[in-house]
């Protein structure tokens, strides 16, 4: 199955701690990938029955692969979205077609390792929330995207102190914002992110 070429501006509001998934679609001319924002919560009976092994079958790919659930962070976000598809009873909307070298860059074996996706996505994390944020060396700013399953939001103050793996001259933070924080990204423009060791991911405030 090719990823299909038209996609629509999907703008979704309250998405702050909303529960999604992603199905990924591996095929050695690159990797669809699916997602349920919007549709779906992701529900638990139906994602852990999920059969991937049949899904990259019925799909004509090497493999299928389940990324989530994970909590959306930010407080609405615009994304563009394609066809719908059913995986085992998950409803999704394809995203977006990786490259798979950065599929395996950013799968999490190389944690605080900075990746570059191109995609179409604008963020806005609202005033006076909490933004959970990773400070490099070089003092760039990368903020939380989405939590996962494993982590709360009042546990997310707390991580650092399970961060085994935070690279020297790297700081893990929380603030409060004083002002909305607006992440507008395009493919045109180069977008950093990075992921932490527990596959949450991060992406560079420009």
């Amino acid at each position: 199955m090719d990823g299909p070429m038209e996609l629509n501006l999907v703008t979704v509001d309250g998405t702050r701690d909303m529960r999604f998934g992603e199905v990924l679609i591996v095929k050695p001319s690159g990797v669809d990938v699916y997602n349920t924002t919007g549709l779906n919560d992701c529900p638990a009976d139906k994602w852990n029955a999920m059969d991937v092994k049949a899904i990259a079958t019925e799909h004509g790919a090497a493999a299928a692969q389940q990324n989530g659930p994970h909590y959306w962070m930010m407080d609405s976000q615009s994304l563009m979205l394609g066809k719908q598809v059913s995986f085992g009873g998950v409803d999704a909307r394809y995203a977006a077609t990786l490259d798979p070298a950065i599929v395996r860059k950013a799968a999490g074996s190389e944690p605080y390792t900075v990746f570059t996706p191109k995609k179409t996505q604008r963020m806005v994390y609202a005033k006076g929330k909490p933004v959970f944020e990773l400070v490099d060396s070089n003092g760039h700013v990368y903020v939380l995207q989405a939590r996962d399953h494993a982590f709360s939001i009042p546990a997310l103050p707390e991580l650092a102190a399970q961060m085994k793996k935070l690279p020297s001259g790297w700081t893990y933070r929380t603030r409060t914002l004083s002002e909305d924080l607006v992440l507008d990204l395009t493919p045109d423009k180069t977008i950093y992110a990075v992921g932490d060791e527990f596959r949450q991911y991060y992406t560079r405030i420009p």
